[in-house]
C-alpha cells in the first residue's frame, strides 16, 4: 500500500513511518523540514510542504496523487511563533479528509488524543475534535486512535519533560502530582495503526490507546527517574497554583519567540485535567493489553546518552537565558557608558576610530541576544557569538595586550565563553 505520513519524522510520526515500511508499505513522509526526514529515515520517501499552508482541498490535490491511504501524525501542541494550531489541527485535515473523498483515497488513519472533542477547553484538543467529528462524517474508511500519555525513547514533548522533573537533583518538583494518568508504549501506537492499514475490520472504529492501570503524575516521574539509574528524590516539593502559573507564562512568551516549551499552558491544562481512556478499547485493537509503564520502560533500557540529555535539557534552558542576558547587558552597558567604553582604546593603535569600534561592538552584541532569543535564529546566533568572541579576542590582543593579566580575567573568561557557546549548539536541534 502507498502511505502518505503527515508529521512522518515527529516522535509519534517516525515510529509510524518505520512500522509501515517494516510491514512492506511504500512510505512517504510529508513535513516543513524534509532534511530531518531524510535524515532519520532515509527509507521513506519525502514531500516538503507547510500543513499549515494547506487550508482547502484544491491545496491537498497534488500532494494526494497516487496515494491509497492517509495517516495523521502531525500536531501542534499551541499556537506560537512557529505554529498555528487551528490551521494544522483542524483547517488543514478537514480540507485534507475533503480532498481525499474527491481523489479517491479511501483509507485514512488519525492519531488524536484521549481528551479530544470539539468543546474542550484547549485549542489542541478542540481542534483535534473538530477533526475527528469531519473524518467520522466523511465517506471514507476511517480509523481513529487516541493515546494517552506516550513513553518512547526518543525524547520529545512530554517525554521530555518527563525526562526534566526527573533529572532534578536530590529534590523534585512537581505541579498536579497527584493527577491521574495512563500511559502508551510508541511501539503499541505503531502496531496499532500497522494493523488498521493493513485490516478493513477497525475501519469505522475509534479506540483510545492506553495502559490498562493509571497512575499519578508523581508515580510516573519517580519511574523515569528509577529508569534513569537514579535514586528515589528525598523529598518532593509540590509548587503552588500561583507558582506554575508563572513558569507556564514565561513558558508562552517563549513561544510566541518560537520555542516549543513542553511547559506551556496547554500542556499544563492537560495535565491538570488528567490523561485517561478507556483500555477495553486498547485491548480490542491489539488483541491483548497494551504495556504497561514498567514493562515499556524495561523495553527500552536507559543508557547514558539517556541521563546526559535528561540533565542538559534541565540546564539548557539556564544557560541560554544566561547566554541572551551576557550579550545583552553587555551591549546595553556600553550604551549607557559609551564615553568609558571609548576611553579604554584612547590610549591603542585604534585611537582614531575608538567610537565606531565600540558603536559596532555595541551592535553586534545586542544582535546576537536578539538573534538567541528567536528560536529560528538561534543556531545561528550561537555560531555568530563564537566567531564574534574570538575576533573580540584577537582585536583586544592587538589594542590592549595587558587585559591578558588584568585581574578581572575579561579576555580569560571571554575565552572560555566560548566553550559554552560550543556546548549549546547541539542541544538545539530538535530531532
Amino acid at each position: 500500500m502507498r502511505i502518505l505520513v503527515l508529521g512522518g519524522y515527529g516522535l509519534i510520526g517516525s515510529a509510524l513511518t518505520r512500522r509501515l515500511i517494516a510491514d512492506g508499505h511504500e512510505v512517504t513522509g510529508l513535513g516543513r523540514n524534509i532534511s530531518a526526514g531524510q535524515r532519520l529515515i532515509p527509507d521513506a520517501n519525502w514531500i516538503r510542504a507547510d500543513i499549515a499552508r494547506l487550508t482547502t482541498a484544491g491545496d491537498w490535490r497534488p500532494v494526494l496523487s497516487g496515494f491509497d491511504a492517509v495517516v495523521n501524525a502531525s500536531g501542534a501542541l499551541q499556537s506560537g511563533g512557529r505554529d498555528n494550531v487551528s490551521a494544522v489541527q483542524s483547517a488543514a485535515i478537514i480540507a485534507l479528509i475533503e480532498a481525499c473523498e474527491e481523489t479517491g483515497v479511501k483509507r485514512f488513519i488519525q492519531i488524536s488524543a484521549t481528551m479530544a472533542a470539539a468543546d474542550a477547553e484547549t485549542d489542541f484538543m478542540r481542534t483535534k475534535g473538530e477533526a475527528d467529528a469531519r473524518l467520522k462524517a466523511s465517506s471514507l474508511d476511517w480509523t481513529i486512535f487516541r493515546p494517552g500519555l506516550v513513553i518512547a525513547h526518543p525524547a520529545y514533548g512530554g517525554t521530555a519533560l518527563l525526562r526534566m522533573l526527573a533529572a532534578l537533583p536530590g529534590f523534585g518538583l512537581m505541579a498536579f502530582g497527584d493527577r491521574r494518568i495512563q500511559t502508551i508504549s510508541l511501539d503499541d501506537i505503531a502496531q496499532a495503526v500497522s494493523l488498521a492499514a493493513s485490516s478493513e475490520q477497525l475501519s469505522g472504529v475509534e479506540a483510545d490507546l492506553v495502559e490498562d492501570s493509571d497512575q499519578t503524575l508523581t508515580e510516573i516521574v519517580a519511574a523515569i527517574r528509577k529508569w534513569l539509574g537514579w535514586p528515589e528524590h528525598v523529598f518532593v516539593l509540590n509548587l503552588p497554583r500561583w507558582m506554575t502559573s508563572i513558569v507556564v507564562l514565561l513558558a508562552d512568551m517563549a513561544g510566541w519567540l518560537g520555542w516549543r516549551s513542553p511547559l506551556r499552558s496547554n500542556a499544563v491544562k492537560v495535565l491538570e485535567g488528567g490523561i485517561t481512556g478507556v483500555s477495553t478499547e486498547t485491548r480490542s485493537v491489539l488483541g491483548r493489553p497494551a504495556l504497561s509503564l514498567a514493562q515499556t520502560l524495561r523495553s527500552i533500557p536507559a543508557i547514558q546518552a539517556d541521563r546526559w540529555h535528561a540533565r542538559l535539557s534541565l540546564a539548557f534552558p539556564i544557560i541560554l537565558t544566561g547566554l541572551i542576558a551576557f550579550w545583552g547587558l553587555s551591549g546595553l552597558i556600553a550604551l549607557v557608558r559609551f564615553s568609558e567604553a571609548v576611553a579604554v582604546l584612547a590610549a591603542s593603535p585604534a585611537s582614531g576610530f575608538a567610537g565606531s569600534l565600540v558603536a559596532g561592538g555595541i551592535a553586534a552584541d545586542l544582535a546576537i541576544a536578539a538573534g538567541l532569543a528567536w528560536r529560528n535564529t538561534s543556531a545561528l546566533a550561537v555560531k555568530c557569538a563564537i566567531g564574534l568572541t574570538l575576533a573580540y579576542l584577537a582585536l583586544g590582543s592587538w589594542l590592549t595586550p595587558e587585559l591578558w593579566l588584568d585581574p578581572l580575567g575579561p579576555f580569560v573568561k571571554s575565552a572560555a565563553l566560548i566553550g559554552l557557546h560550543v556546548m549549546i549548539l547541539p542541544l538545539l536541534e530538535e530531532r
